[in-house]
């Protein structure tokens, strides 16, 4: 029972996309293949962990030790931006069939 509360809790409640709209592109963005959708799932979810982690090693160890808290949704959206940018690169010279599946709602 409280399995099924925490992932309906963190899809519905705590979800970055719903309860923040951030990276809302991803959450707009439709295919007709199954494989990039999977792909664009898999990436989001990547990038989004990725970006959380290192949003708190910032917000954690520069960020509040300088009284800087009132960037933290900055900071967030900056790594967010570079880290797809960054993924958006290895794709495009790895596996150019996605990236062309992707289309222009990469991420």
């Amino acid at each position: 029972k409280e399995l099924i509360l925490l992932f309906i809790g963190s899809a519905l409640v705590n979800n970055f996309l719903l309860a923040r709209f951030l990276g809302i592109c991803s959450f707009l963005g439709v295919t007709s293949q199954l494989r990039a959708a999977v792909s664009m799932g898999v990436a989001v979810t990547g990038v989004m962990f990725g970006a959380s982690t290192v949003s708190w090693l910032l917000y954690a160890y520069v960020l509040d030790p300088l009284g800087l808290q009132y960037l933290q949704y900055v900071v967030f959206i900056l790594v967010i931006a570079s880290m797809v940018q960054a993924l958006e690169q290895v794709i495009k010279a790895r596996m150019p069939g996605l990236y062309r599946a992707f289309g222009i709602s990469f991420l």
